[in-house]
Parts: C-alpha cells; sequence; structure tokens
C-alpha cells in the first residue's frame, strides 16, 4: 500500500540523496505498534541521480501488506519524477505539428537528463490515457477516442504522429481541465503536476502513469 505526502521539490536537494518526511503519519503508525523501516527508489534529474528514501512500516503479523510514504513527485517503478513525464506529454499532446523524438529532446533540454526517449514518452503516454480512462468513463467522447486508440493494426510498429492523434488529444483535453495555463518546467508548475498526480492517486487508488 502506497501513500502519496507532499514534499519539497526534488532540485532543491542538496545531495543525492531524498529523505521523505511526514511526521503525522508516521507518529500515527507507530503509534499502531507499526514496526517502520526504510524502502529507497532512484530516480534522476538535472544530471543527477537521486536515492528517494520512503520509510515503510509493517506489522509483525504474517498476511499485512506494508506501507510506503512516497513524495508526491515519486511514482514506483518509473525512472524520473511524475512532472518530468507529465511535462512531456503535455508539451507533445498540445502540438499536433511535433513529435515525440522533439518533444523528448525539449524534455531532457528542460530537465538535465542524459537519457529521456521518445519510447519513453511513448509509453509514458499510453500508461497516462489508459489510467485516465477510469475518470473519464462517464465522458462519451473520451471513451470512443480510448476505443478508437486500442485498435492497433500493427502493434509491433513504433507509432507515427497520426498513429498517436486520439490519445494525445484526450491527454491535452485532460491537463488543460486540471491544469493552470503555465506548464513550463518553472517551480508553480512543477508543483502543479505533482498536485495532479497526488490528488488523482487519493481519488482513485492508483498512480497517474
Amino acid at each position: 500500500m502506497f501513500i502519496l505526502t507532499c514534499a519539497s521539490q526534488l532540485e532543491n536537494n542538496k545531495n543525492s540523496t531524498y529523505q521523505t518526511k511526514d511526521a503525522v503519519l508516521e507518529a500515527t503508525y507507530l503509534n499502531e505498534r507499526y514496526h517502520q523501516h526504510e524502502r529507497s527508489y532512484t530516480i534522476k534529474e538535472q544530471h543527477k541521480e537521486y536515492t528517494v528514501i520512503c520509510p515503510e512500516f509493517r506489522k509483525s503479523a504474517k498476511g499485512n501488506s506494508p506501507i510506503v510514504i512516497l513524495p508526491d513527485f515519486l511514482i514506483s517503478g518509473r525512472h524520473y519524477p511524475v512532472y518530468i513525464y507529465l511535462y512531456a506529454i503535455n508539451l507533445y499532446s498540445a502540438d499536433p505539428e511535433k513529435g515525440q523524438r522533439w518533444a523528448a529532446a525539449e524534455t531532457r533540454k528542460k530537465f538535465g537528463l542524459a537519457t529521456f526517449a521518445h519510447t519513453t514518452l511513448g509509453r509514458a503516454l499510453k500508461a497516462f490515457v489508459r489510467n485516465i480512462g477510469v475518470e473519464a468513463a462517464d465522458a462519451p467522447a473520451y471513451a470512443d477516442a480510448m476505443g478508437d486508440a486500442s485498435n492497433e493494426t500493427e502493434p509491433s510498429r513504433f507509432p507515427a504522429v497520426h498513429d498517436t492523434a486520439v490519445p494525445r488529444i484526450i491527454a491535452a483535453q485532460f491537463l488543460r481541465e486540471k491544469l493552470p495555463e503555465a506548464a513550463g518546467q518553472d517551480q508553480e508548475a512543477v508543483a502543479s503536476y505533482c498536485t495532479l498526480a497526488s490528488e488523482f492517486f487519493k481519488e482513485h487508488g492508483h498512480f497517474l502513469l
């Protein structure tokens, strides 16, 4: 079980280790006689690799799932902070004339990444559209587009611009509704991406992408 907590921005960290803290949650689980451990994750940004240390709580009885407190910028199993993926998706979906390679290159420059491939963006977009389908299930326009997007005639070929037209429209509409107009790398925009990811997780119980 994961719990997201509001966190300071990763790039403000002075060293390569980020310690996740939530005094209220930690005290709550310790008072309930949970045993505290640590779990670590590795993510990249601004030419650095960070180790993110997260508190993990376990009951001694068998069969109890651990509870891990994650900072709101982190998604388990992803190599970059959530705002980097959302920035790339937003950038790509906002300009139908540009391709995934262009958006991936711009993302690398913005966030000081040695690697962030167009294939990474493609997989993130696919996961994003699939996951927001939970929230968009009652919207016919979303539902129709989701159905069209799932009809892949050539699954072995990486999608061209016209292949991703429907998912990028879905992504653009969702982000336009959920985010303020600014969608750059500034601190306010980064915080908005983290807030969106955190609120989505709290509402649906799974990660945004």
